[in-house]
């Protein structure tokens, strides 16, 4: 699995996003990333694109214009190689793109400085889990670990996000997966790559 990051959307200009990335995107990709109101929209689609443009071209030699079909829960597949797996994940913080040509992958990446509210908590964390982010020295990464790990594996299956995220994290289920999480706590985030074990 290869992964690729762009750090720091936020201090691209607008200026920057209409010279240096808007040029780089099929017409499709510079459609949707135009629908955004806000800067920051705009630069995250373009940036994902180019990171997985990136990837295919440098290291799986794909040099083509890229397509995308969708499967269960709308997750994207390569149209014309469906065999490739990839998936895109983003926050204001960075942005993150992993490629596969063997299995399924999932990704995730979030800001550190997102607030926790008691619901968020229980609705996605079991009584260990919460007692794990209640004694953390940083409650707040703790948390953001977690959440992390758990959408990076949901998107790595297909699902999305599920009522089930309490439980989601089981021995059986961990011990088909391959989970690194990397915290980049002075850049403001953290983030999770996942594939399926062969």
């Amino acid at each position: 699995m290869k992964t690729y990051l762009f750090h720091d959307p936020e201090s691209v200009t607008q200026e920057q996003f209409e010279q240096e990335m808007l040029p780089l995107l099929p017409q499709w990709r510079k459609e949707q990333a135009l629908r955004y109101k806000f800067l920051m929209g705009r630069v995250q689609c373009a940036a994902a694109f180019i990171l997985l443009k990136n990837g295919l071209k440098n290291d799986f030699g794909i040099d083509e214009e890229i397509e995308f079909d969708y499967i269960a829960n709308e997750k994207p597949i390569l149209r014309k190689h469906p065999d490739i797996h990839f998936n895109l994940s983003h926050c204001k913080k960075g942005i993150l793109c992993v490629i596969d040509s063997t299995t399924e992958v999932g990704c995730d990446i979030e800001a550190v400085e997102r607030g926790i509210s008691d619901s968020l908590l229980h609705y996605c964390c079991n009584a260990q889990e919460i007692a794990s982010i209640e004694k953390s020295a940083n409650s707040n990464a703790e948390f953001i670990r977690l959440w992390t790990i758990k959408e990076a594996v949901l998107k790595c299956s297909g699902e999305g996000i599920t009522n089930n995220l309490r439980d989601l994290l089981t021995p059986q289920l961990l011990s088909n997966l391959e989970i690194e999480t990397h915290p980049c706590l002075e850049e403001g985030f953290i983030y999770t790559t996942c594939r399926k074990k062969m």
